[in-house]
């Protein structure tokens, strides 16, 4: 181990402007808070969360192997995880809002839709991908740090998700009173993100 080459302020630096700035999860995890409560919403979150750490772990183990594969993979990723994040947005977007939360069957707070959505979710494998190799593997060569690493970007990617939907729930009435100006608006932040994997 060299860890003097390990750049704590530049990774951590990194790694909360990825996280924390609008994405996918972000959105999602937003608006559904926003629609049906943060207890309502913690399915999506643990989705999310359990999702995030295994595609961390898989971005650690074939970190090495991912910069021959990227490339080739990359194209086609992103068109599934473009199609995904706009049939999120559709589903946010036809939401009438006419059911109380009680009534509700939210899809997108199922456990399945958060979990299956970093699967798809291009910005978190780059960001994986790009904190490991960048700034971890460097400094680190022993696999169980590179796991510990991994499993940190996991949980500091999900800390985001959590404080945007902390930030729904403490608009909710907001939301609830313009809900269909913001599911066109949070539609329309999704279909944006799904246009950025594609540009």
């Amino acid at each position: 181990m060299q860890m003097e080459k390990f750049n704590v302020t530049a990774f951590l630096a990194y790694v909360l402007i990825c996280a924390y700035t609008p994405g996918p999860n972000n959105i999602l995890s937003m608006s559904a808070a926003g629609k049906y409560g943060f207890k309502r919403t913690l399915p999506l979150l643990g989705g999310i969360f359990t999702g995030f750490v295994i595609v961390m772990l898989l971005c650690a183990y074939f970190s090495v192997a991912l910069a021959a594969v990227v490339p080739k993979v990359l194209p086609v990723m992103k068109w599934i995880g473009a199609a995904y994040i706009l049939w999120l947005a559709w589903h946010i977007w036809k939401d009438t809002g006419k059911e109380t939360h009680k009534e509700a069957k939210p899809t997108e707070c199922r456990f399945i839709t958060g979990f299956m959505l970093e699967f798809v979710n291009v910005k978190i494998m780059l960001y994986g991908v790009t904190s490991l190799t960048s700034f971890v593997m460097p400094a680190f060569k022993d696999t169980a740090t590179v796991v510990a690493f991994a499993v940190l970007l996991a949980v500091i990617g999900s800390s985001s998700n959590i404080t945007w939907a902390l930030c729904g729930e403490v608009f909710d009435r907001f939301f609830r009173h313009h809900q269909k100006q913001l599911n066109a608006v949070m539609a329309l932040l999704l279909a944006y993100c799904a246009a950025g994997l594609l540009l």
